[in-house]
């Protein structure tokens, strides 16, 4: 099966709607029950400042003059990728990400080798490379 490198990219590059996004660290609503509860220790509902840990192999960036959204998504088949998150940027902290980003690539490949990209991954975005344009 060849492999399919697409960046997420939102229908018609816009932002996904609000109410298209579901949290992936909400927690789905329990079903209503009648009887009464066992005496036991309370469940506790895991913080709203709990970090979200989730695989992304897919990402997009929408950005305007006061701020970026950078769109992490994952890849399902042949279907468009599910968006796992969403997180608003300042154009400062999005070229902070950029740099300490690329610091962290260059380190390693130092280590452990060049990281090949697909040609199709530069084409997709629009990217020059080798002094040509995609």
């Amino acid at each position: 099966m060849p492999i399919i490198q697409r960046p997420y990219v939102p229908p018609g590059d816009q932002p996904p709607h609000e109410d298209s996004y579901v949290n992936p660290g909400d927690i789905p609503a329990l079903s209503v029950n009648t009887a009464p509860a066992p005496a036991a220790a309370p469940v506790e509902a895991p913080s709203s400042l709990d970090p979200i840990t989730f695989y992304s192999d897919s990402f997009h960036i929408f950005s305007s003059l006061y701020s970026a959204v950078l769109f992490f998504g994952e890849q399902v088949e042949e279907r468009e990728p599910i968006l796992r998150a969403r997180i608003k940027v300042s154009p400062q902290m999005m070229k902070a990400i950029a740099v300490l980003s690329a610091k962290h690539v260059r380190e390693y490949e130092e280590a452990v080798g060049p990281i090949p990209l697909p040609e199709q991954v530069y084409a997709a975005w629009e990217i020059e490379t080798d002094g040509h344009a995609h």
